[in-house]
Parts: structure tokens; sequence; C-alpha cells
């Protein structure tokens, strides 16, 4: 019963929440939950992901990676940690 709760939360889209996703121009968007303007656009994944982890972590949410096979990961506060550098 559990998994199946997990299951239908990860599909449902928090307004606190930041998201990482891939848009038409193969930019990595950055956006809150139920808005669809990015807050931050990237052409690297890895970049996307770090100002959404900190941006995340700031504001004490979850953050969310939409992959481009469609599979999504969602990673609570806690787990979230800086990188210590960029390539």
């Amino acid at each position: 019963m559990k998994n199946k709760h997990t299951e239908l939360r990860i599909n449902v889209k928090s307004d606190d929440d930041i998201h990482v996703e891939r848009g038409e121009s193969e930019a990595w968007h950055v956006t809150r939950g139920g808005h669809r303007t990015p807050v931050g656009s990237y052409r690297l994944r890895d970049h996307a992901m770090a100002f959404a982890r900190a941006v995340a972590f700031n504001r004490h949410v979850e953050m969310v990676v939409h992959d481009i096979n469609g599979r999504i990961t969602r990673y609570q506060r806690a787990s979230l940690t800086y990188p210590i550098c960029l390539d």
C-alpha cells in the first residue's frame, strides 16, 4: 500500500517543489511546481540540478528531476547536498 501512495505522489506537482525538466529548446529548465515560467535555464543538466538543489534546500522543499526518458526522481530536502565544483 505504501508503494502505491508513493507512485501517486510522484505524479502530483506541488506548488512548492522545484522541478528540473528538459525544454523544447534542449535547455534544462528549473521551475516551481505549479508554474510554467522557468526560474532558471541551463545548457547542462548538472548545472540545472545544482541550481535546483540550492533553491530546494533553501526553501525546505523537494527537488523533482524529469529525465529525457520520462522517468521522475524525487529528492527529499534532507538528501540535497551542494557540489564542490561544476565542470
